[in-house]
């Protein structure tokens, strides 16, 4: 009679060797092999934790802030104002201000009024919310929207696709006298420029 081998298929030889009887040199645990794994480990996680921090930062610095405005922004005028005494602004100078704006053929919703004193915000915050053509600033300095701009009145500067105009405040514009009417006028002539009036 023949000698006759079996043999056997591969899945059963599998289970019927689940463990390893000898280790190949690299998977002997040593402990400078330890060590290096635990050094690899916390250096992964640092890396990791870094890249999701970076991830934060980054959406933190693109995401819009909401930010409290009157008006519909329909035109992308926005006008940013400092009352600390009202919610946008008050009754007298937001008086003014529609009449400065109905002489430019632009009504409320025209525009965004973005009251700063409640809601301390930079330029730059405000834009990446309220993208604007045209960005009239009434008693704020360049220094106090976080710009590096010149804040000269009433000549309008470019920032990216952006004018700004620089005024004084719609207070001091109020009344019959000498000086509320020259304010009144150097703005009127920024605008009929501005608005090809």
């Amino acid at each position: 009679m023949q000698d006759q081998k079996t043999i056997l298929p591969a899945a059963v030889l599998v289970t019927l060797f689940k463990d390893t009887l000898v280790l190949p040199e690299k998977e002997i645990k040593s402990v400078e092999n330890e060590e290096k794994e635990i050094i690899t480990a916390i250096g992964k996680e640092a890396i990791a934790t870094t890249t999701a921090n970076e991830v934060l930062n980054e959406l933190k610095s693109t995401t819009p802030i909401p930010i409290k405005f009157l008006g519909d922004h329909l035109k992308k005028i926005m006008v940013i104002v400092n009352d600390a005494n009202a919610v946008h602004l008050n009754e007298i100078d937001l008086g003014l201000l529609s009449s400065i704006l109905n002489a430019c053929k632009l009504t409320l919703a025209d525009i965004a009024l973005v009251n700063i004193a409640a809601q301390p915000i930079s330029m730059h915050e405000i834009l990446t919310t309220l993208p604007s053509h045209l960005v009239l600033v009434f008693d704020l300095s360049a220094l106090q929207l976080k710009i590096k701009l010149p804040t000269t009145l009433y000549k309008p500067i470019v920032l990216g696709e952006t004018q700004i105009l620089f005024s004084n405040s719609l207070h001091s514009m109020q009344g019959v006298d000498q000086t509320a009417k020259q304010e009144k006028s150097k703005l009127w002539n920024a605008l009929k420029l501005l608005f090809k009036l």
